[in-house]
């Protein structure tokens, strides 16, 4: 059962605001995410839309949004101010690193390619109604190389320091728990892992979230990989 931005139960089904153009495409990614038996769509809007208190009524669990290259991202930003606490989930079309990049920045909690498996999709909404993140490794890849070639080569810093952003040293316990979330292992795996109760786990990461600057496990991830403390796969 799913739990609502409210707080309370909801039925049965994870609601779900979706955002698209063009017919077509709402159409098909309505008959997507209904055939998972467990999903539904509660009310479907358009990129350019305004929100108003009946789209209030609605209590969505998540929201799809979906983008193609030429879209702006504007609409996340307004998700955000009249549906505060709702996780974002965006899917999108063509390679367009920028797109990408800012709606993680106005709050997008996960992103999914369109050339990916329709039930990577349903797994990816399952995931974030749930208060988790979905990160895409392909996108984390190419954030830390941009930010790479930026800044030219960067001397080799110590493991959990970055001089230039003064971040402080992670314990060693700390960055234990840092690579097992860029492994993309939840909190009562990491336990399990490390052998620690989940409140210690949580305890740990709310520090590294202090000493990083950061506030949610999507962007510590991204964080981590830019700052190098998490190695880039090959």
């Amino acid at each position: 059962m799913s739990q609502s931005r409210n707080g309370r139960e909801s039925k049965d089904t994870i609601c779900v605001l979706l955002i698209a153009n063009h017919q077509i495409v709402q159409q098909g990614f309505k008959l997507l995410i209904e055939a998972s038996g467990d999903c539904r769509v509660g009310a479907i809007r358009s990129l350019d839309s305004r929100f108003d208190e009946r789209d209030a009524e609605i209590s969505p669990d998540v929201a799809v949004v979906y983008l193609n290259s030429e879209d702006g991202v504007e609409v996340i930003a307004k998700l955000a101010e009249n549906f505060p606490g709702l996780p974002v989930l965006v899917t999108v079309s063509g390679d367009k690193l920028e797109l990408q990049t800012t709606a993680l920045e106005l709050g997008a909690v996960g992103i999914v390619h369109e050339e990916q498996s329709p039930n990577l999709l349903i797994d990816a909404i399952r995931k974030t109604c749930a208060g988790e993140t979905w990160l895409n490794q392909a996108l984390l890849d190419r954030l830390v190389k941009r930010t790479r070639q930026k800044n030219g080569t960067v001397e080799r810093r110590p493991k959990g320091y970055d001089p230039e952003s003064q971040v402080e040293f992670l314990t060693k316990r700390e960055m234990e728990v840092l690579e097992l979330i860029g492994e993309g292992l939840k909190n009562k795996e990491i336990a399990k892992s490390m052998m620690i109760s989940e409140p210690t786990v949580r305890c740990h990461l709310s520090s590294i979230y202090g000493k990083l600057g950061v506030d949610d496990r999507l962007n510590l991830v991204i964080k981590a990989y830019q700052l190098g403390l998490l190695e880039v796969t090959r």
